[in-house]
Formats: C-alpha cells, sequence, structure tokens
C-alpha cells in the first residue's frame, strides 16, 4: 500500500517526521519503565567481584568488534579520544584523577517545613592502579571527596575509600576472585534509613570483603560467592542539638549467592539469581534487627534485533525478624531492563524493578521499593553528549503507615573537551509525597564540574 504524501513536502522532512513520531512513540511507552549508564545483558557484577573468565574475555573481544560495524549504544561506542591512557609503571597502568564540582540545592534539609538553599562545593580525587599482567588481575583503588557548604557548614563531610580486587584464571573456564572494600562514608538526609530528627550527614564506617568462582564454559556460566560487610554508624546531632546515638543501627551482614545464566540459542540467555542473608544487628533487645532472608529471580537476557536489547526476571524476597514487634517481608521482585538504539546518535534506556531494601528504621522493618526509569543520551558531536531522565518510585515501609512517592526529572550535558579534560553540566528536580506531611519535598539541583584525568 503507498503511503499518501502532503503536496509540498519535501521527503527529507518526511523521513524527519517520521522519525520523530518514532521516538515519541517509544517515550510515551518507555515513560513507564535509568538503566545504568553501562548496560548489559548479562547478570549484574557480584558485590565487586571480577567475573569474566579468560574464554568470556575472549568471547566479549570478538563481540566488540563485531560491534564497531553495527549497532552500538553511546556508551558502547569507540571513544578513544577520551580515554585516559594512564601512567605505566612496571607491571601496572597508574590513573590518577582530579575533579570538581559547585552545586546549588533550594532545599538541601529535604524538607518543605524547614526549605533552605545553600551552595555546595565537591573536590574530589582518586587513583587507581590497573595490572596488566598477561593472565591475572590485581586492582587496587583509592579516593576521597570532600564537601563544603557556603553557609550551613555544619552539614561540610569527607569521604575516604579503598579497594581491591583481583582474579586468578587458573584455566580458561574458571576464575577465583576476590575483593575488598574499606572507607568513611555518609548517610544523607534522602536515604530511607535517615532518621527523621537528624540534622547533617552521618558518618558511616563501611568494610566489604567477597569471595567467589565464576566458571562459563559453552552455554552455562555462573558464579558462586560469599560475602561478609558492615556498617558502623557514628553518632548523629539531632535538630535541637542533642547528640543521637546510633549504636543500635550498627549491623554485619553475611551473604551467599549464585548467579547463573544458559545461552539457549543465539541472543537468547535464561539468567537467575538465588541469595541467601543473615542480618546481625547491634541493637538491645528493644531495637534488635536480626534477620534471616533470600531473595531469588530467574528470566530472560535476549536481543529482539541488535537495535533492541531486553532483560527481564521476577521472583520473590523474604526478611524474617527474630523480633516479635518487626512485621516479616514477603513480597514479589522484578527486574526489568530495555536498551533501544533508534539512530546512531540516540540510545534509551528504561528499567522496571521491585526490590526489598534493609533499612534501619526503628518502626520500619524494611522498604518495598518499586521503581520506573528512563534515560537517554544523545550525542549531539563526537565530544558532546547530551543526557536526559524521568524517574517514578514508590517506597513502602513495612509494618508502618508511612509511604513516599518520589519523582525525579534531570538533563545535563558532558563535554569531552580533550583526552584529559571532561566537563559536565547538570540540572535536577524532585518532589516527594510522603504520607507523613513533615517528609514532603520540592527540590532544585544546578552543578557544574570539572574532571581532570590522566
Amino acid at each position: 500500500m503507498r503511503t499518501a504524501r502532503l503536496v509540498g513536502t519535501s521527503p527529507s522532512a518526511i523521513r524527519l517526521a517520521r522519525r520523530l513520531r518514532l521516538a515519541v512513540s517509544a517515550l510515551a511507552l518507555a515513560v513507564i519503565i535509568d538503566l545504568p549508564r553501562a548496560f548489559a545483558l548479562d547478570l549484574d557484577g557480584v558485590d565487586g567481584l571480577i567475573t569474566e573468565t579468560v574464554a568470556s574475555r575472549d568471547r566479549q573481544r570478538v563481540w566488540d568488534n563485531s560491534k564497531r560495524y553495527g549497532a552500538e549504544s553511546i556508551d558502547e561506542r569507540d571513544r578513544t579520544f577520551a580515554k585516559p591512557e594512564g601512567i605505566r609503571a612496571g607491571s601496572f597502568l597508574i590513573f590518577p584523577e582530579v575533579g570538581a564540582a559547585v552545586t546549588f540545592d533550594d532545599n538541601i534539609f529535604t524538607r518543605d517545613f524547614e526549605k533552605r538553599s545553600d551552595w555546595r562545593s565537591a573536590v574530589e580525587g582518586g587513583i587507581k592502579f590497573q595490572s596488566q599482567l598477561p593472565r591475572h588481575m590485581l586492582d587496587f583503588s583509592l579516593e576521597g571527596k570532600v564537601v563544603n557548604y557556603a553557609e550551613y557548614t555544619d552539614l561540610d563531610y569527607a569521604n575516604v575509600r579503598a579497594k581491591l580486587e583481583s582474579a586468578l584464571h587458573f584455566d580458561n573456564a574458571h576464575t577465583l576472585s576476590a575483593s575488598f572494600l574499606s572507607g568513611i562514608e555518609h548517610e544523607e538526609r534522602d536515604d530511607p534509613s535517615y532518621p527523621l530528627t537528624a540534622r547533617g550527614p552521618i558518618q558511616v564506617f563501611h568494610n566489604r570483603a567477597s569471595v567467589g568462582i565464576t566458571r562459563d564454559v559453552g552455554r552455562l556460566y555462573g558464579t558462586l560467592s560469599a560475602t561478609a560487610e558492615s556498617w558502623d554508624f557514628d553518632d548523629a546531632i539531632a535538630v535541637n542539638g542533642d547528640l543521637l546515638d546510633q549504636d543500635s543501627r550498627n549491623t554485619t551482614t553475611y551473604s551467599s549467592q549464585l548467579k547463573f545464566g544458559y545461552r539457549f540459542s543465539p541472543g537468547y540467555t535464561f539468567v537467575g539469581k538465588v541469595r541467601g542473608l543473615h542480618d546481625l544487628n547491634e541493637g538491645d533487645i528493644k531495637t534488635d534487627r536480626d534477620a534471616w532472608g533470600y531473595e531469588a529471580l530467574a528470566g530472560l537476557a535476549f536481543e529482539t534485533n541488535p537495535l533492541l536489547r531486553w532483560r527481564i526476571l521476577g521472583g520473590f524476597g523474604v526478611r524474617d525478624y527474630e523480633q516479635d514487634d518487626l512485621a516479616n517481608l514477603n513480597t514479589t521482585l522484578m527486574q526489568a531492563d530495555v536498551q533501544w538504539l533508534p539512530t546512531q546518535r540516540l540510545t534509551i534506556y528504561g528499567t522496571l524493578s521491585r526490590q526489598i531494601l534493609d533499612v534501619t528504621d526503628i518502626a520500619a522493618s524494611g522498604v518495598v521499593q518499586s521503581s520506573a526509569k528512563l534515560s537517554a543520551e544523545y550525542e549531539i558531536y563526537h565530544n558532546l553528549v547530551m543526557n536526559a531522565g524521568i524517574e517514578l518510585r514508590s517506597d513502602v515501609f513495612q509494618g508502618t503507615d508511612r509511604q513516599d512517592e518520589l519523582y525525579s526529572i534531570r538533563a545535563g550535558l558532558d563535554y569531552y573537551f580533550t583526552k584529559n579534560w571532561l566537563f559536565t553540566f547538570g540540572y535536577e528536580y524532585q518532589v516527594r509525597d510522603s504520607t507523613d506531611d513533615a517528609l514532603d519535598m520540592h527540590r532544585n539541583r544546578f552543578r557544574i564540574g570539572a574532571k581532570l584525568h590522566f
């Protein structure tokens, strides 16, 4: 059937209109569903572990070479001109970097009833030692960040983190890996677990150790791992100036999990995850939050065509608390991701998720979080990338009447000035509508930053 053409309309205008209709339709469909900017059809990383084998690494290289002549997302595209080369030192490449950013926030306390605005500056730096061993891997990184407010200086804080990753490829199909992380971090006011009566960021000592073994041979692959992770909260300052003891929030979690996949045909993979955990809390008999739990998800990762990639998983999660006053959690879980490449310069990402968040709120046993995200990246020029996104999120606090609905819109620009210099510009608008009126929030943030890396 022939397509009707309006008199006086050029073919180029018609093609443009068709592309615009297609993009608008996709956005309208995907708005109910931000992927990580580095989208992967394979399973997500396992607690910082290196899960590739020699065989999977070689397979990925072939795949990457093929993509150079086919469909590539903005992140996957060869951007050698903007990739630092590092400084060689023996068997290592050293990647130092330093950055600074200035942000204006019109609601720094994330509460409408005490709305205050302020400027804050952030200076961060880091160094990564990346091994260049012929077969095995041993990487180390150290990073720090200092945040200072112009007026509300009692909100200033500093973070530091060290991380070690190692992998032993003892044959082509098997990898033994270990990861260690230790750092001083801070819990921000928009975290679901943040105490309602606290004023500023709360210092947290965070440590994690993981070990795992990966097998990838033929169609079947998987990673079996074990992790120990602890959070030690420093005392906080209340709005009225009093000291808030946070010892009851200190928690150590022991977990083990199996992530696996089966490539049953080209472009189609069955994927799954099973995780068990045990939370040990330092609270007394009234605040003890010891719990057992598990999560199990399974689904498909596939490519409809080189331009459209999907991953859909569904499952079930449980939290069983030893304290009778805390309501046990039993809920369905979901993770659905999509990546669409309508043009060579435009990549659209979408995600739908439902997950359990372990919180340290005395009243709530946990949070069931459901979210829908949509984001896009558009390459204006080879060194200028525009990004935008929208997020809808619902946090339901189990065992309480509290429920938060959050909405956010963001937009930004990444300008690769040279191989070593990156400039960023961004804006974000957030809204939180809570059953607790004191938690309602409207927030605007403007950010400009620069990063120098080698």
